[in-house]
């Protein structure tokens, strides 16, 4: 993959002025919750896929700190919405009396290492710990720290964070170090080195891509697929870019409501079932482990996309489509942790004037991954919106994660070769009335296609019977029934509401 070094505005930027011990509970998704625990002796694992087997996938969420009438959940309501790890952003980093509430529960600071952004004017104290003693006493609960927060890029900022992770690995060994930018903020040499030169455990970037005025057109969010794309490349090569030490890389989902431009919070346009649901999708699909929410504030706070205006009516539509969405990265939590980005393509969508842009992806030929023995896949536009016409489907394909012990795995994927793939409809679309949270016209079901994968089983390697796929509803792995269509080829036609996908393998012997 060539470089690439999209250019974005920063939502921080635009507001800096206002302001699964996995194998013990067999990684059935419950790993946010458990304490942490170090890999086992004879593991071979590198400490950022250990850290993700332990605790599974995450979605963390930007708290406020109970403080100035700032509103933040309770620890109960916190654990109803499924987020799994409060992210404190302002000083101190910590809040006791939500994370009292929240035993067990991973955490996360951003801004770190003390509240603030990395600047001249506020430069970290390299002779202090990294975490307070309020912090410590959580210490093997962090999941990760970001020092500071869409700094640009410069030697001194790497001069602060060579220190500032080191000791980090020594008072919290199995928390993650990161720095997060907005997508296309330091470009490709510029990342290379700061991994080369800093080793961090996972890149992040933030971008929201929906607004007033955005217009993504036959329903195909085009820099969503490139940003994603491009960090997940990044976190593949590793920090020393062999592509033999791949690291991790996520990125923010939205929790405000935009205005004419998606890095304007404080407007009227609430994201669609769709776009909301897309966005973790595409990151799951293409290797990505990590999300985060920014931000979850405040009450009687018109901009929150979570909480209504008058408190006492409860959630908004998109905080329960959250917990919704939560609920299946629960499910997948177990399988995902495990896996490692193989491959990914697109099959492309139409619009009125033809088929969608492509990004910077491949489209979609059955020689990219034989082992999925994929060999052909089309969508069927069953829910009307886009005119009708299909939408895009996004295919990652992936490898059990080597290395693995016997307890590492969990008895998930005990051949190494298995091949694995998710499978997105990502159709997603605004709806009508962008400002009404129960508008239409962007549901799941109005952007639903049906999906037929044809694969090719004639070499006999391996049987119709051998497919599974999660259903992410009840957590429950099917076998799914295969119709033959001679010549050793076989139909399975899918459901998928927009924005949504299902996870798939080959079981091997």
């Amino acid at each position: 993959m060539r470089d690439h070094t999209p250019s974005t505005v920063s939502r921080r930027t635009v507001l800096r002025a206002t302001g699964l011990g996995a194998a013990a509970a067999a990684g059935l998704g419950l790993g946010s919750t458990l304490s942490a625990s170090p890999a086992a002796a004879a593991s071979s694992l590198s400490r950022v896929d250990a850290a993700f087997i332990r605790r599974g996938l995450v979605h963390c969420a930007w708290v406020a700190q109970a403080t100035d009438g700032r509103w933040q959940p309770t620890p109960q309501r916190f654990r109803d919405s499924g987020f799994t790890t409060p992210t404190f952003y302002d000083p101190p980093l910590w809040d006791a009396a939500l994370m009292a509430g929240l035993p067990g529960y991973t955490w996360a600071a951003a801004k770190g290492p003390a509240g603030v952004h990395l600047t001249p004017s506020t430069p970290p104290d390299l002779t202090r710990p990294v975490l307070s003693a309020a912090q410590r006493a959580r210490a093997g609960d962090l999941f990760s720290m970001c020092f500071g927060d869409e700094e640009n890029y410069s030697q001194q900022l790497l001069d602060w964070l060579v220190p500032l992770t080191a000791k980090l690995r020594q008072e919290a060994p199995n928390a993650l170090m990161h720095t997060n930018q907005y997508a296309g903020q330091w470009n490709d040499t510029q990342m290379k080195n700061f991994m080369a030169v800093v080793r961090p455990d996972l890149l992040t970037f933030d971008e929201y891509y929906f607004s007033m005025s955005s217009n993504h057109v036959g329903g195909s969010i085009t820099n969503l697929y490139n940003n994603t794309a491009r960090y997940r490349w990044l976190a593949l090569g590793g920090n020393d870019q062999s592509f033999t030490n791949p690291i991790a890389f996520g990125q923010y989902t939205m929790g405000f409501r935009s205005g004419n431009a998606p890095s304007q919070e404080g407007g009227n346009r609430v994201v669609s079932e769709s776009e909301q649901s897309v966005v973790s999708y595409v990151t799951w699909a293409l290797g990505g482990k990590w999300l985060n929410l920014f931000r979850w504030e405040k009450d009687a706070h018109p901009t929150s996309l979570l909480v209504r205006k008058d408190a006492g009516s409860g959630p908004t539509r998109q905080a329960q489509r959250y917990t919704t969405l939560n609920a299946r990265m629960k499910a997948f939590s177990p399988y995902l942790s495990r896996l490692r980005s193989h491959k990914a393509f697109l099959v492309m969508g139409r619009n009125s004037g033809g088929y969608n842009t492509q990004p910077w992806l491949d489209v979609f030929a059955p020689g990219l991954d034989p082992q999925t023995r994929l060999s052909a896949i089309a969508a069927a536009n069953v829910g009307g919106a886009n005119g009708g016409l299909p939408g895009d489907i996004l295919v990652g394909t992936f490898r059990p994660i080597p290395g693995m012990t016997a307890e590492e795995s969990a008895g998930i994927f005990t051949n190494p070769g298995t091949p694995a793939f998710m499978v997105v409809n990502a159709l997603a679309l605004p709806n009508a009335d962008r400002t009404d949270e129960y508008g239409t016209g962007g549901s799941s079901a109005d952007t639903a296609q049906n999906v037929t994968l044809t694969f090719d089983l004639s070499d006999g390697s391996v049987r119709p019977d051998q497919l599974r796929m999660l259903n992410a509803a009840t957590g429950q792995v099917v076998s799914p029934v295969l119709t033959a269509r001679g010549n050793g080829r076989y139909e399975l036609v899918k459901f998928m509401g927009g924005g949504t996908g299902e996870l798939f393998w080959w079981q091997l012997g």
